[in-house]
């Protein structure tokens, strides 16, 4: 079993709620949140805020644990890889994202565009959980 967490960043930008979105230029091309593996000894919400900082480079104001987690299964080598995600929310003000090697674009976008982009349907639920939520 794997552990990994995925973070919601978002900003008020016009009064509008907007997410961060990257896009992945590694081994597999796409739109997503941020999400990164929990390292041994460390607690998702420390491996939350290390994944962030790695990923952006921003300042976040408050990171907050989410009560949505979501799990998923994948082949490596001829064995199930089982994964667990932990979910977390970020806020920033800072909107100038400096990439990591995984990453070639990002973007702020609001909700229903978000939606349309990320690739992975747990994402999108977990954005819908957080409107919901907040």
């Amino acid at each position: 079993m794997v552990d990994k967490v995925c973070c919601i960043l978002y900003s008020r930008i016009n009064d509008e709620v907007n997410f961060l979105i990257m896009h992945r230029n590694n081994w597999w091309n796409g739109w997503e949140l941020i999400r990164g593996d929990i390292n041994e000894k460390e607690s998702a919400f420390a491996a939350a805020l290390r994944v962030v900082n790695e990923e952006t480079k921003l300042n976040i104001e408050k990171v907050t644990p989410l009560s949505f987690s979501y799990s998923y299964d994948y082949m490596k080598e001829l064995s199930v890889i089982n994964v667990n995600v932990s979910c977390f929310a970020g806020k920033s003000d800072d909107l100038k994202v400096m990439l990591s090697s995984e990453h070639n674009h990002y973007k702020w976008v609001n909700y229903d565009d978000a939606k349309k982009m990320l690739d992975f349907d747990e994402q999108k639920k977990l954005l819908e959980f957080f409107i919901k939520a907040f």
